[in-house]
């Protein structure tokens, strides 16, 4: 959709979300407003299921709106890890409450308050989607 006053260049299709954001700061480094919110194309909403295009990448008790709210308690950033990946062997370990709702010590800090308890073993699936295209580093 068009919004008025908004600036577009189009980029081509290189190095998925993380080139656009990247792209971002590096060309606006010295005019970068106060307050920048990256997300993906997907709504964000909870979860993270293998296959499934609905997933919002969004850690429970966490919310868009978590994001968007500037400087939050006088904090000059907000961040929520959910997961991490070994490349270029690709393997990967998730934070529980992207792939469990309702656990009682999660919320909207960087990292689990259960710190290593927090995150799931790291695992390796030769048919996750990113193999399936081919070589993890050309995929990302």
């Amino acid at each position: 959709p068009e919004i008025a006053g908004a600036v577009t260049l189009p980029l081509a299709n290189f190095g998925r979300e993380s080139h656009t954001f990247l792209h971002h700061i590096v060309f606006n480094y010295d005019n970068l407003a106060d307050w920048t919110v990256f997300s993906q194309a997907t709504a964000p909403t909870w979860g993270y299921m293998i296959g499934d295009s609905s997933n919002g990448h969004m850690n429970d008790k966490v919310n868009f709106d978590d994001y968007v709210r500037p400087f939050p308690e006088g904090r000059d950033s907000f961040f929520v890890m959910n997961a991490a990946t070994q490349f270029p062997k690709a393997a990967q370990l998730n934070r529980f409450g992207i792939l469990v709702q309702g656990l009682p010590d999660e919320g909207p800090e960087m990292c689990p308050k259960q710190g290593a308890d927090g995150w799931t073993d790291w695992w390796f699936d030769a048919n996750h989607p990113h193999l399936r295209r081919g070589d993890m580093l050309e995929f990302y």
